[in-house]
């Protein structure tokens, strides 16, 4: 058996065909899940949807089309990926960060660790280019998301409401003593946060 060679357009109709089986995976999985429900099923002519059976039997049928047109679209998608290696428009190897800063990290540790080599290929006039580093923290390279998240003052205006209430109920019971009235019944809405937030 000989292997077809497909051209670009051969390619692009397979991509299409496959973003057509996109709905129908979602569909499958939306039916599944509606046959976990109480409500009536999708399915036209079924008379007594609301036995177990029937939703079992629904349930069933959902999850292997669904499981099929998964398999099915990945493996259609590994062909193409493996195609767009073949044809060196992507690379098989693991995705790296060249950054500038990345760059020039790489080579001020290379030019502090050089040694005998580095003189020896500097003389002979070899180049050695810095390597890219790896992909870190997601993609996010050096993005600390702790200090994002900290850039949030949710947190700061809850405390700060809590701690205005405590002072004004102090204020309120100090003010009540000078004046030698008892102090009001607690408020089970006294100790619940304040939510500013929209």
């Amino acid at each position: 058996m000989s292997a077809a060679t497909l051209t670009s357009a051969d390619r692009i109709r397979e991509l299409s065909a496959i973003n057509a089986d996109i709905p129908k995976l979602l569909s499958s999985a939306g039916q599944a899940i509606n046959a976990l429900t109480n409500r009536p099923l999708a399915s036209p002519g079924t008379g007594d949807d609301a036995t177990n059976d029937a939703h079992k039997g629904a349930f069933a049928a959902n999850t292997t089309a669904y499981f099929t047109t998964l398999q099915s679209l990945s493996a259609r998608l590994r062909r193409q990926v493996y195609a767009l290696e073949e044809a060196g428009i992507i690379t098989a190897e693991a995705a790296t960060v060249t950054s500038q800063s990345a760059l020039q990290a790489a080579a001020a540790v290379a030019q502090a660790t050089k040694g005998a080599r580095g003189v020896a290929n500097a003389q002979a006039g070899v180049r050695e280019e810095p390597a890219a580093s790896s992909v870190t923290n997601g993609g996010l390279g050096n993005l600390d998301v702790g200090w994002l998240n900290s850039r949030g003052d949710r947190v700061g205006k809850e405390k700060e409401a809590e701690l205005f209430a405590e002072a004004r109920k102090l204020a309120e019971d100090t003010e009540r003593s000078r004046r030698g009235e008892a102090a009001p019944e607690p408020d089970e809405t006294e100790n619940e946060p304040v939510d500013d937030a929209p």
